[in-house]
């Protein structure tokens, strides 16, 4: 039976259209009638008696809502919503049927159906309910549908930006840290090996310097297509930050199954990248380390870096396998990373004091402070050694703190002695000016010691500040309104930069010994200076001409400018009463 009621149902007034599916001719007409009743007649209704005639009708006629007996001759049961469902998600669907069921209703309404009625119950007004409501609930269904999978979609967005990088698209460091240990735990499940290579681009800083920070992450963008050209689909690529990458292969057997791909990593340099009208000659660092070697990610990781910094030693080879000799290097730092937390309850740490002279009154003086550390474990630790330690961990703002109070004792012995110390110089981290909360916590210091803003300096490496210039540049300037100064030190290393001096509010510019060093018979040297010192005080910047250990090295630096001057020949850095005693001898 395919066919429609052709009471009202075949004039162009209907208004609605319903299919039913039912295969009792006599019910089909009593049901039809009931229909025809509910709206007014302004409703058509086709009915077929079998499951597979159903498609045909929807797929001639705009069909309001099916009204589907559970039992047709050919398909039953709940499977019928469930199919009908699939193939017509914005179908209602109205199931009348003899079946009284509970279990049956319910499932037929877990499947699909927006409405369970039964034959010996349906009357016109409840069956004209149950079709204008179930239309209204398969629209609120739609809705709802929609907003989960727009919700969904913005989730998988969010995850993934969460997790990848936006500038290359790799995955993020956070996201290397999620993926990695199910590496590892892969390869020990199977007792296989794993490489981890570290690596970065030699002279990047360069790039973004001379070509603009634009053309510096086209090159970026353009090393990570190169790379993820060569690396397998199974090994995980991924940018730490900057130009630090790393990649951690898939388990293997062998550990010189990473050979093959270290070449290929590293031939991708041997061509220039062409950005825009230049073509720039990079080449990249790459340290290796392999599980299970070291089971610890963490340590890992750090061997890896430890292997890559030791490759750029050594520019006839720009890759390093982990080894005995690192190892132990690697051992210590750990050493220490374990012992600095000591080096506080035990009042381990110290200052010392090494003077500042002023090239035209060698009686006005200004301090450096310097940490120094005795470990009762480790002996005297040089701070090459801790601070890197520190900088990645709260300790950092801890030696500060220990430092100001070594400089409270030197004012308070100062004061004393009716003395007057002019100033006082603090080396900082740029990892402490990262922190948007370090300088109202190093104000906050200064309050509680009462040591006056204006007598203080803070000094920062450019290799320190070139990992963040703005927000350095951003803090700088709130530290100067408090009357802090600020000093650039170690300027002439292979990080100097005019622009930096440009860009960041110094007060003073340290000449780092590299400048300095026989400076006497160095006539480039002596040029190079003379503009620096030069620019310097275009720039209201005073000059300290440091690492001075000759009479000639000093007489030439005050020949050249510079307004002070610091090292071994003025003094070696001192405790706080030593100080007070060279003061008084000046």
């Amino acid at each position: 039976m395919l066919g429609e009621n052709t009471q009202e149902a075949g004039t162009h007034q209907a208004q609605r259209m319903f299919l039913m599916a039912e295969d009792n001719p006599a019910d089909a007409e009593i049901f039809t009638e009931m229909i025809h009743q509910a709206f007014n007649g302004q409703c058509a209704t086709v009915c077929v008696d079998r499951f597979d005639k159903i498609s045909q009708v929807l797929g001639e006629h705009d069909v309001q809502a099916l009204i589907l007996d559970m039992d047709l001759p050919d398909r039953s049961g709940v499977d019928n919503i469930i199919q009908l469902r699939e193939q017509y998600p914005t179908l209602p669907i109205v199931v009348l049927t003899g079946n009284e069921d509970l279990n049956t209703a319910i499932h037929s309404l877990q499947h699909g159906a927006q409405d369970y009625l039964t034959k010996k119950q349906v009357t016109p007004d409840i069956l004209e309910r149950s079709l204008h409501y179930a239309k209204e609930r398969k629209n609120i269904e739609r809705k709802l549908q929609d907003a989960l999978n727009d919700a969904a979609e913005k989730n998988v967005e969010l995850d993934t930006q969460a997790k990848h990088d936006s500038l290359t698209g790799l995955p993020n460091r956070a996201y290397f840290h999620d993926v990695a240990p199910r590496i590892l735990h892969r390869a020990q499940r199977h007792d296989k090996k794993v490489g981890l290579l570290y690596f970065d681009l030699n002279g990047f800083k360069k790039v973004n310097d001379t070509y603009g920070h634009l053309t510096g992450d086209k090159l970026l963008q353009q090393v990570v297509d190169r790379i993820s050209q060569v690396v397998r689909d199974s090994d995980f690529f991924a940018r730490l930050g900057g130009d630090e990458f790393v990649l951690i292969t898939d388990v293997i057997d062998e550990k010189e199954e990473v050979t093959p791909l270290i070449q290929r990593i590293t031939q991708q340099f041997k061509s220039p990248f062409e950005i825009g009208l230049h073509k720039i000659i990079i080449s990249a660092s790459v340290g290796i380390s392999f599980y299970p070697d070291e089971t610890n990610l963490d340590r890992l990781l750090k061997q890896a870096d430890k292997a890559m910094y030791e490759a750029k030693k050594h520019r006839h080879s720009l890759t390093c396998y982990y080894a005995d000799k690192l190892s132990s290097e690697l051992s210590y730092t750990q050493k220490v990373e374990s012992c600095l937390s000591n080096a506080f309850e035990d009042n381990e740490l110290t200052a010392r004091f090494q003077p500042v002279i002023n090239r035209r009154d060698s009686s006005k003086i200004y301090l450096e402070a310097l940490v120094r550390w005795y470990s009762k474990e480790l002996g005297v630790v040089s701070p090459g050694d801790f601070i890197p330690v520190a900088e990645n961990t709260p300790a950092i703002n801890d030696i500060t703190l220990a430092v100001l109070a070594y400089v409270r004792a030197l004012f308070s012995s100062a004061e004393t002695r009716g003395l007057k110390v002019e100033k006082v110089a603090i080396n900082v981290s740029a990892a402490q000016l990262a922190d948007d909360q370090f300088c109202t916590l190093f104000l906050k210091w200064l309050k509680e010691l009462n040591l006056p803003t204006h007598c203080i300096c803070l000094e920062l490496t450019e290799r320190q500040i070139v990992q963040n210039i703005q927000k350095c540049k951003e803090q700088f300037v709130y530290l100067r309104n408090h009357g802090i100064q600020i000093s650039l030190d170690d300027f002439g290393t292979g990080f100097s930069s005019i622009t930096h001096l440009l860009e960041l509010p110094f007060d003073t510019l340290k000449l780092d010994r590299v400048l300095i060093s026989h400076i006497d018979s160095n006539t480039r040297n002596q040029a190079l200076v003379a503009g620096i010192v030069e620019m310097a005080h275009r720039l209201d910047m005073t000059v300290v001409a440091e690492g001075i250990e000759r009479q000639e090295e000093r007489d030439k630096a005050i020949e050249l400018g510079c307004d002070f001057v610091q090292g071994y020949l003025i003094s070696q850095a001192m405790p706080v009463h030593e100080t007070i005693s060279f003061y008084q001898w000046k």
